[in-house]
């Protein structure tokens, strides 16, 4: 057992010095981040008015740090369907068949390594963001961010599962990208990255608020800006049983998917 994580732990490595080659790349279209965020304050700005009044509990600078939050999490994920789509059609996931260790749990090494100082990065480059254009976020808990921090992963690793599970798909299609795609903008509407799923209406946020969506953008904003023991022990349970849902689910399917790519030859 100890073996076969120290594989893993390795790959992770190797994945996070390969990320730290490319982040001063990385850090410089990150300016992008900050154009987005200043959009978003001034679009805000005009609907909150003199900035005194709260819209569904959310003030002026809780909405931007919810932004923020949410861009982060966006931006810091890594688009793993083109590794996936490119293994295939060059043959090269059969050759990795024969490696001693799983394609998916190499996927993922693949996705925390990179996507480890994708966050690092965004989080430096968005509380300066947030400080510089709202100030510090009212009524902020520093014993918070613990609990802020692992929302946040398991966002992403949600958002990783999810995108597993459609990137797999190059085993009987040619192009998996539209379905990447559709679950991207379902992320950026139902799933709160544009705005919090409490300005929808309410049978609207009936719907949207146990979808995996919501969970993979507003839950962790969410709990940033708005941080309770009680709402919080929520979202871990449904962010935590939907990353082992979509696991079960990449696991049936890559399982197919090799059985029919052995049955065509590779």
């Amino acid at each position: 057992m100890v073996k076969k994580l120290s594989k893993y732990v390795y790959m992770v490595k190797l994945k996070i010095a390969e990320a730290i080659t490319y982040a001063f790349d990385f850090a410089g279209r990150s300016v992008f981040f900050a154009f987005i965020i200043l959009i978003y304050l001034m679009l805000w700005q005009t609907i909150y008015g003199d900035g005194k009044v709260e819209i569904e509990g959310f003030t002026l600078n809780m909405m931007i740090w919810y932004l923020i939050v949410t861009e982060m999490v966006t931006l810091s994920n890594i688009a793993i369907h083109q590794d996936v789509a490119e293994d295939v059609k060059s043959g090269q996931i059969a050759y990795m068949l024969s490696k001693p260790y799983s394609y998916i749990g190499y996927q993922f090494t693949n996705f925390f390594g990179r996507s480890s100082i994708r966050l690092l990065i965004n989080t430096v480059i968005g509380i300066s963001i947030g400080l510089l254009l709202v100030g510090p976020l009212e009524n902020f808990k520093l014993y918070s961010i613990p609990f802020i921090i692992l929302s946040i992963i398991l966002g992403m690793t949600l958002d990783f599962t999810i995108t597993l599970c459609l990137s797999l798909s190059a085993f009987w299609v040619e192009e998996n990208a539209p379905f990447r795609w559709i679950y991207q903008k379902l992320v950026f509407t139902l799933g709160g990255m544009l705005m919090p799923i409490d300005l929808f209406p309410v049978w609207l946020q009936d719907l949207v608020r146990y979808l995996p969506f919501t969970y993979v953008t507003y839950a962790p904003a969410k709990t940033a800006v708005d941080f309770s023991f009680a709402a919080y022990g929520t979202v871990l349970c449904i962010q935590g049983l939907y990353i082992l849902l979509f696991i079960g689910i990449s696991l049936l399917i890559y399982r197919k998917g090799v059985r029919a790519l052995n049955v065509n030859g590779g």
